[in-house]
C-alpha cells in the first residue's frame, strides 16, 4: 500500500542557497523521497547499486531513499516483487526544495561580504570563498602551508594545508584530515575549515602534530551540488555513459575494491573504472603516502548520523588490527563531543553497525599504509535534516567535533 504524508523536515526547512534562482533544480524535477517499510534487507542497497535510486540513510538497514524520476515505476515494480512497501514522502523534490528557499529568513542580497578572515558559520561558503580563506590562513599563520596537491576533474585546485608544530624538532608524528569527498555533505566542508582555525590558534594544546587538511577533496562536485543538483554525491568526471557522469570517491580507493560498489556508471557507488581511477583519489593517495610513515591518524568527515566509524568496511567478519585501542579512543572523542551541545556520537564498526562498503579512505589508509587510528566521522544530524542541513549547524557542529578531536589527540599524543 502506498500513502502520501508530510516529509518530517518540510515544516522546519529554513535552509539558504544563495545566488541562483529556483529553476537550477529542474534536474531534480520528479524526483520523489520515498521511506521504506518492513523488512528491507538488502533490498536499497542492492538498487542502490543498480542505479535505481538513492539511499539517503547510513544505516544497515536503510529505509529513506531517493528515486529519480525514470526510475519510478521500475523501482515500484521491484520493491513490490520484493514485499516492500513504501510511502511517498516528498512528490517533487525540486520543489520541495524550492519551497524550503522561499522560506528562508535570508535571501541572497543580504548576504554579506565576504573578508575571507575566518569560515562562514551563517551559511555554506563557496568553493572560491573556501580558496580564499585558506590562502589568507596561510599568508597569517607562520605555522600554515598551502599546497595544491592536484586538479580535479574540470581543473580546480585540491587544496591542502600543512600546520607545523611551534617547533618542528618536537614533531615526529602526524594527522591527517580530510573533507568534502561527497558532494553533497556541505557540513563536512564547513567543520574542517572551522577545524583549521582551532588548530591555528591552538599552540600546541593537543600536542606536537603536524597536521594535514584537505577540506575539500572534491571541489567539481561540490559546486555543481551548489548549483545544479543539491544531491549530487560523486566527482564530476565523464564515463562511458553519455548521462551519467562521475565517480563515488569513497569506493575508489584500492583495497578490497568493489566490495559494496557498483560496475554501473549511474549508479550513486560507482566505484570507476579501475582503482585510483579519478584524479581526485590520485591526489589524495600521493599526498598520504608521501607523509605515511609520521600518520597516526586518518580522519575523514562525512555526514550524517552523528557516528564514528572504524574498519573494517569491507567485511563483517574480518578484524581490523587494533580494534579494541580504536574504540577506547573512539569512545573518548563522543564522550568530550557530548560535553559541547549534548549531541551523542556512536562508536561503530562501519560494516558490522552500517553496511558492508570497500574503496574508502578509512580501508585504505588502515590497510594499505598502516595507519594505527583510522575513522571516518558522519557529522549532524540524525535524519531530520540528513544532507540538507541548515547552516545554524554550522558552529555548534564545530565547536563538539573540535571538542572530542582535542580529547582524542591528547589521548593518542600519550602512547
Amino acid at each position: 500500500m502506498v500513502s502520501v504524508v508530510p516529509f518530517v523536515i518540510v515544516a522546519a526547512v529554513t535552509f539558504t542557497v544563495f545566488g541562483k534562482e529556483p529553476t537550477r533544480h529542474e534536474l531534480l524535477r520528479g524526483h520523489q523521497i520515498w521511506q521504506l517499510s518492513g523488512d528491507v534487507g538488502a533490498v536499497p542497497l542492492e538498487l542502490m547499486q543498480e542505479g535505481l535510486l538513492d539511499v539517503l540513510e547510513h544505516s544497515g538497514t536503510s529505509k529513506k531513499v531517493r528515486v529519480p524520476f525514470q526510475s519510478l515505476e521500475e523501482t515500484r515494480r521491484l520493491l513490490q516483487e520484493k514485499g516492500v512497501s513504501h510511502e511517498i514522502l516528498v512528490e517533487d523534490l525540486a520543489t520541495f526544495l524550492e519551497d524550503g528557499e522561499r522560506l528562508s529568513k535570508r535571501s541572497a542580497m543580504e548576504r554579506d561580504e565576504y573578508n575571507c578572515s575566518e569560515p562562514r558559520h551563517d551559511s555554506y561558503m563557496t568553493f572560491e570563498e573556501m580558496e580564499c580563506f585558506l590562502k589568507r590562513l596561510s599568508e597569517n599563520s607562520p605555522r600554515a602551508s598551502l599546497t595544491s596537491i592536484g586538479k580535479s576533474c574540470e581543473n580546480r585546485d585540491i587544496w591542502m594545508v600543512h600546520l607545523r608544530p611551534d617547533d618542528p624538532r618536537d614533531s615526529e608524528e602526524a594527522v591527517w584530515i580530510e573533507a568534502g569527498i561527497h558532494a553533497r555533505e556541505w557540513i563536512s566542508s564547513a567543520v574542517a575549515l572551522h577545524i583549521l582555525k582551532e588548530l591555528v590558534q591552538d599552540n600546541g594544546n593537543i600536542g606536537q602534530f603536524d597536521v594535514y587538511v584537505v577540506p575539500m577533496a572534491n571541489p567539481d562536485g561540490y559546486e555543481y551540488s551548489r548549483n545544479s543538483d543539491r544531491l549530487w554525491r560523486k566527482n564530476r568526471c565523464k564515463t562511458s555513459n553519455a548521462n551519467c557522469a562521475g565517480v563515488d570517491l569513497n569506493r575508489n580507493w584500492n583495497f578490497h575494491y568493489g566490495v559494496g560498489a557498483s560496475d554501473i556508471e549511474c549508479s550513486e557507488v560507482f566505484r570507476g573504472t579501475e582503482p585510483f581511477s579519478e584524479p581526485e583519489t590520485k591526489a589524495l593517495r600521493d599526498a598520504m603516502t608521501k607523509v605515511k610513515d609520521q600518520l597516526k591518524m586518518v580522519l575523514s568527515l562525512h555526514s550524517y548520523g552523528q557516528q564514528l566509524l572504524y574498519p573494517w568496511g569491507f567485511s563483517k567478519h574480518e578484524i581490523a588490527p587494533n580494534t579494541e585501542d580504536l574504540i577506547a579512543k573512539g569512545k573518548v572523542f563522543a564522550d568530550a563531543a557530548k560535553s559541547a551541545h549534548n549531541k551523542a556520537y556512536k562508536v561503530v564498526n562501519s560494516a558490522g553497525d552500517l553496511y558492508t562498503a570497500s574503496g574508502a579512505t578509512d580501508d585504505w589508509a588502515k590497510g594499505v599504509l598502516g595507519v594505527k587510528y583510522t575513522y571516518t566521522l558522519e557529522l549532524r544530524d540524525e535524519g531530520e535534516f540528513g544532507f540538507i542541513l541548515e547552516p545554524s549547524h554550522i558552529l555548534p557542529c564545530s565547536e563538539e567535533v573540535w571538542k572530542g578531536l582535542e580529547a582524542l589527540l591528547k589521548e593518542i599524543i600519550k602512547e
